[in-house]
């Protein structure tokens, strides 16, 4: 059997939310796995150096992000809104349910694909218990349960070792993803990993 995909990721970030669907794509294809791994995408900044909050980045970069956003989305054939109403916001939530759906027996793809599109496409704020709890009765989860799961030490503790785990990997930022015990940084990097699995060396 082969390993699964490792899929680091943030809800709130738009290039994850691009790579999911496409993703999965990939790994059916290939007959894998994907191991949904949510991390501390503020850590993994502050122990690198390598990132920043979208606000601390020069201004010509935040242009361009908005020139690449829809571009990317018509590409991958997504909806997509480039500015969402509630972004920035914080990713615990959201990261905290998918740990708890995940230990729970929960389908990880399912509720993080809808946590995704509620904020990318839904413009649901997917740091409020309200609108989070709703969308994962949407997709046949106990909103309410996950909730109060979230931010439990079993969650809490997972998502420390997703993101150790990350750093470990060489992960800086996300979406990244390791194939096989390789990196690939960025949703842009989804045709490489296909152009890997399919034998390349």
């Amino acid at each position: 059997m082969s390993d699964p995909i490792k899929f680091y990721f943030a809800c709130i970030s738009p290039w994850s939310y691009l790579a999911v669907d496409a993703l999965k794509g990939l790994a059916d294809r290939h007959g894998r796995e994907i191991a949904f791994k949510p991390t501390d995408v503020g850590r993994s900044w502050g122990e690198t150096g390598a990132g920043r909050p979208l606000g601390d980045r020069p201004k010509v970069l935040q242009a361009y992000r908005l020139i690449e956003l829809p571009r990317w989305a018509t590409w991958r054939n997504v909806p997509i809104n480039s500015k969402p109403k509630h972004f920035p916001a914080p990713f615990l939530l959201s990261s905290g349910v998918i740990i708890a759906a995940g230990q729970a027996g929960a389908d990880r793809y399912e509720i993080t694909r809808a946590l995704m599109r509620g904020c990318w496409v839904d413009e649901k704020n997917i740091a409020d218990r309200d609108d989070v709890a709703a969308i994962a009765d949407s997709v046949g989860l106990d909103g309410a349960a996950l909730i109060a799961a979230a931010d439990s030490d079993a969650v809490t503790a997972e998502l420390q070792a997703n993101t150790d785990e990350s750093l470990t990997d060489g992960a800086w930022s996300v979406p990244s993803f390791v194939v096989d015990g390789e990196l690939f940084f960025g949703q842009d990097r989804l045709e490489m990993m296909d152009w890997r699995l399919s034998g390349a060396k």
